[in-house]
């Protein structure tokens, strides 16, 4: 269940204008700041657009495109599923995998992210890779949300 009053709040801060709706390009921003983790595929298939000012929604109908992502299936992973994903290329079953793969997952594949913006996670969150270009996938991902 969405929690309307928490969605208007984060719109009521997305609303530069005062005028009780938001630019849709921030709709994924929305999402986030309400600790979800959907796709950009689900927000783009809500109207989220690509440029600033091309598409305005009432804080009613962002209530509505927050219940119908939280309510989207396979619109999100959780923890169990991201270390399924990084099991995978986990050649040696030993808790490691390259570096390198993380970053081609990162940058190519589903909501891809900038290849700047993976070098600063890996600086901030990848533990140092081994001669081999190996690196413990366990402890990025605990840093990555939070449990560690």
């Amino acid at each position: 269940m969405v929690d309307e009053a928490k969605v208007k709040y984060i719109c009521d801060i997305y609303d530069w204008d005062g005028k009780g709706e938001i630019d849709l390009f921030f709709l994924g921003d929305v999402m986030y700041a309400l600790g979800m983790n959907t796709t950009k595929k689900v927000c783009v298939s809500l109207g989220q657009t690509d440029e600033e000012g091309k598409k305005f929604a009432k804080f009613d109908e962002i209530v509505k495109k927050v219940g119908e992502a939280a309510n989207a299936p396979n619109s999100s992973g959780n923890y169990h599923d991201y270390i399924e994903l990084l099991r995978l290329y986990d050649k040696n079953s030993n808790g490691t995998m390259m570096l390198a793969e993380l970053d081609n997952i990162l940058c190519n594949l589903g909501d891809e992210v900038p290849k700047e913006d993976v070098q600063k996670l890996f600086a901030e969150l990848c533990d140092p890779e081994d001669e081999d270009g190996l690196f413990p996938y366990m402890s990025f991902l605990d840093r990555l949300t939070g449990k560690a």
